[in-house]
């Protein structure tokens, strides 16, 4: 309907040629991740990718790979935002490991408009915390236990 907060103040001739260009772009990406999936699948390539889930995503319905697991919770191993997230491995499999830990600190996103006070830009919102990116290595791909604190690892 071209409601988007980013469309709203464009003529209906931009509005269409905005949608155009997103959906050529979509297209182009979405061959990109498939040339990548493919050649790291059949060439033995070991491949970790991860991308935002929900259940009418593109990648959910329409890709050849279905995704290893989602963490629908995010927060239980010390990111900012539980929102839930799926992850693919190509040629090697999750080593399921157990580091949980709250968060630091929470962030929440602003109801509203777009710079709505007290609101997070999408580059805020897209960042794993380093707490998050710390556990989910030693979790899922290293399989390492973390020995007395979840910092040893990095230290």
């Amino acid at each position: 309907m071209g409601n988007h907060a980013n469309l709203e103040r464009l003529s209906k001739k931009e509005k269409a040629d905005t949608i155009l260009k997103r959906m050529q772009d979509r297209a182009y990406f979405y061959s990109i991740a498939l040339k990548m999936f493919s050649v790291c699948d059949f060439r033995g390539l070991r491949l970790v990718v991860e991308n935002p889930y929900a259940a009418q995503h593109f990648l959910v319905g329409n890709f050849p790979y279905a995704a290893t697991f989602i963490d629908r919770n995010r927060t239980l191993r010390g990111d900012y935002f539980n929102k839930p997230t799926q992850y693919w491995y190509i040629n090697c499999q999750p080593t399921y490991g157990c580091s949980y830990q709250m968060p630091a600190k929470h962030k929440r996103i602003a109801s509203g408009k777009p710079g709505a006070h007290g609101g997070l830009c999408s580059e805020d919102r897209s960042l794993i915390s380093p707490d998050y990116a710390r556990n989910f290595i030693c979790d899922f791909i290293l399989g390492r236990p973390q020995v007395n604190t979840q910092l040893n690892l990095f230290e």
